[in-house]
Formats: structure tokens, sequence, C-alpha cells
């Protein structure tokens, strides 16, 4: 239980809690080996409406920088839903040990990998949090709809 404890605060939108709560279920259905610790996690969080969650908190459809214990290069993706595959390449499932472990942290975390076949000491920390996608993916480099042919970055 003292494991429990030491494990950071994790802060989850009610939309994305809601929706994450059936996945669990159905997940639990199935047997898959990630469902009770999704479960756990969902039910450890502190619910939040849109507006009192922090910016700075890694909520699904949020890009974030994270690095693994004992690498020096930090890795950057955005967290998703597993029925919310746009591009894999740049994705992280929540349905993944790391994804489910960054789920609710904040910039400066870390914490155990959850869920995870590797070493029990296995952790990850998270560098930063941002930019929060809304809406469409809009990929660097494109045009703005607006037809002025600057590009967004």
């Amino acid at each position: 239980m003292s494991d429990v404890l030491s494990l950071p605060l994790v802060m989850v939108s009610t939309h994305d809690h809601s929706r994450l709560m059936q996945t669990a279920r159905e997940l639990a259905e199935q047997c898959h080996p990630l469902a009770a610790p999704l479960l756990q996690e969902l039910h450890r969080a502190k619910v939040c409406t849109a507006d009192e969650l922090p910016d700075n908190v890694v909520t699904l459809d949020t890009f974030v920088t994270y690095r693994m214990g004992g690498e020096d290069t930090p890795d950057k993706r955005m967290l998703i839903h597993p029925d919310d595959r746009m591009w894999p390449p740049a994705e992280l499932s929540v349905l993944t040990p790391v994804g489910l472990s960054l789920l609710g942290l904040r910039a400066g975390q870390r914490t155990p990998v959850i869920g995870s076949a590797e070493a029990s000491d296995a952790c990850v920390e998270v560098v930063a949090v941002g930019p929060r996608v809304f809406g469409a993916f809009v990929p660097f480099g494109t045009a703005p709809p607006d037809g002025t042919g600057t590009r967004w970055t």
C-alpha cells in the first residue's frame, strides 16, 4: 500500500475520465493486461473540469515530452486514446505501459512505468507538456485555411 501512496498525484479531465472508464470496462471483459492498472489509475485520479485542469498536465490529445529512466534523449509524442489513431509515428497510446504512466502527470514529475514487463525500477519522467490538440490535427508546415500562404509553426 505504501507504493500507491508514493505515486505522484494524477489529474484527469471529466471527459477523459468518462471515456477511459468505459474503455477500461470493455478491456476488463476481454481480460486485457492493462485493464486493472487503468482502472486503478482512474480511481486514484483527481477528476477536474477542463477549466480546472492546469495546462501542464498530460491529458489525451496532448503532446508530452518524456524521458525514460536511464536515457539521455527525451521523446515527444501525442498521448491518444487508441480509437483516435491518425499519425502513429507521433502518437503514444494510453493503453501502453508508458502512455498509462504519463496520463495525468505534470511537467517535472516522475513515476514507475505501470504494468510494464520491464524491470520493476523502470520509470518515466515528464519533461514538458503541450501543446494540447483541439479538433483536427494540423501537421507542421501546413498552410492555414485563410489562403495567406503563411505557414503555421
